[in-house]
């Protein structure tokens, strides 16, 4: 079903590797009706271009689907275009789907010589779409949520399944994955064998830099809690897993769908930990210790910036004085906390980036990233960067190298400059080194940090081309793999 690339040639221990759960999913949907399927997540398995080829051909499928994203667009080009000239897959549907898709729509086959662009709810869509292949359907105007080539040029479908119950696709094939490939980056997981989950879809907040909260938003759903905790188990009968990353962009965004979850996981007994994402409004003492005591974590916050000003432009919805408050809790309780922040933001000039490096350290999580703007298409600031006229590529080119140019900034190493900065200033103070010695519990745990030190020493090197990512993007990982 989806195979991948991976650039990098070093044979050296690489994190940042969680599974593709989307493709998973799709598997599952595929083993489902009768199909013969395989993931191929070629990143943590070494492929290159040569080896995904000879993958797909000794594989000999009907059918073989990538995954486009954004910043994996000139990867999926590159393989879509080699399956087609391949002799021995001429006959072979070649599909593509993920968020680029989503956003782009037809134009995106218009840039890859693929057959088929599914737009719409994969799971669903997916199911029809081999129904036309075996001939149940008389035509791909009958599948829903499809990009097609036609004679007359591209041929769009409707789309009609965005509103089902997630319960009702159920949860990825997890058969497809050899979890001992899957270790992410430096300090964000204490146990293993470990796996990310996703307990949602779709954010009801409207952030206007967020691709969740962009014009082709999804609307909002999630899991009943007690499908979950049933999932969780199965996860550690059958695979051993030790440790669960939520991806949902908000975890914490239902007080009595958490609540339940974590009164459940204490109820049955279950030996996980676990960690997600939060807001800073949806957060209170209470919610923080019931989640520490089924054994969460680490939670990771979006503080994005740290001016009133700039949150309030950013329509964050949110307050610097709760981001405080959140930060506060969350070390009451004992749980480790994540920030995210971004540099390089329309409106934004160095001394206002200065003052998001300045609330960084007054918040002092124990873990800070600083991310350079990137304007995510379908979303309010893309418009903004591309009507200013600023724009510089528009390819993602990873979390440290600008495509746009504020008006308030002279140039990009300007930006890129104020990055560094931030790093150092955040990572390299004489008490946060100081903490996290006295917090070291293993061998591990120094090499773990070695790892990360030398990920922040090496922001000085030359970038490469590209870099591209999986659904686990939100790691900020370069050289990643495509599906």
């Amino acid at each position: 079903m989806g195979y991948g690339i991976n650039t990098k040639k070093s044979k050296k221990k690489i994190y940042g590797y969680t599974p593709p759960l989307g493709l998973g999913m799709l598997a599952r949907v595929a083993k489902d009706y009768g199909c013969d399927v395989t993931v191929n997540d070629a990143g943590p398995l070494g492929d290159d271009f040569e080896s995904l080829i000879r993958k797909i051909v000794e594989f000999k499928p009907d059918i073989v689907g990538f995954s486009v994203f954004t910043a994996n667009f000139a990867q999926a080009v590159e393989s879509v275009r080699l399956v087609r000239e391949h002799p021995a897959l001429r006959d072979t549907l070649v599909v593509i789907g993920g968020p680029h898709v989503y956003t782009f729509r037809e134009k995106t086959l218009a840039d890859i010589p693929a057959d088929v662009a599914v737009y719409g709810e994969a799971e669903a869509d997916l199911i029809e779409l081999l129904e036309f292949y075996d001939g149940t359907r008389a035509s791909l105007e009958e599948v829903n949520g499809l990009f097609f080539r036609s004679e007359q040029g591209i041929v769009q479908t409707q789309e009609t399944h965005s509103s089902r119950s997630l319960d009702h696709f159920g949860f990825p094939d997890w058969d497809q994955f050899d979890f001992s490939l899957y270790r992410n980056i430096p300090g964000q997981i204490r146990r293993y064998p470990m796996t990310s989950m996703v307990t949602s879809r779709g954010c009801p907040f409207r952030c206007n830099f967020c691709f969740q909260a962009g014009r082709f938003a999804d609307k909002y759903r999630r899991y009943s809690p007690e499908l979950v905790i049933d999932e969780i188990q199965r996860l550690q009968s059958r695979y051993g897993i030790r440790e669960i990353q939520f991806w949902d962009d908000i975890f914490f965004i239902n007080k009595k769908w958490v609540e339940t979850f974590c009164r459940l996981i204490q109820e049955k007994k279950i030996d996980i930990t676990w960690s997600g994402y939060a807001r800073v409004d949806l957060i209170s003492p209470e919610l923080l210790r019931m989640a520490r005591d089924s054994g969460c974590w680490n939670i990771f916050y979006g503080f994005e910036t740290g001016t009133q000003e700039m949150l309030d432009f950013l329509e964050k919805k949110a307050t610097l004085e709760q981001a405080v408050n959140a930060s506060r809790w969350t070390r009451e309780a004992g749980i480790i906390s994540r920030g995210s922040f971004m540099l390089g933001l329309p409106n934004e000039t160095p001394e206002l980036g200065e003052k998001t490096i300045d609330f960084a350290i007054q918040l002092d999580p124990d873990y800070a990233n600083f991310n350079i703007f990137f304007p995510e298409p379908g979303t309010g600031l893309y418009d903004l960067a591309v009507q200013s006229g600023r724009m510089l590529s528009g390819e993602y080119l990873g979390r440290s190298v600008p495509v746009y140019l504020p008006d308030g900034y002279q140039s990009i190493d300007q930006i890129r400059d104020l990055q560094k900065k931030a790093f150092r200033r955040f990572y390299f103070r004489p008490s946060y080194i100081a903490k996290r010695i006295s917090r070291i519990r293993s061998w591990s745990e120094i090499g773990q940090y070695v790892d990360g030190a030398m990920m922040l020493l090496s922001m000085n090197k030359p970038k490469i081309p590209f870099a591209f990512a999986t659904e686990s993007s939100k790691t900020g990982q370069k050289g990643r793999n495509v599906f």
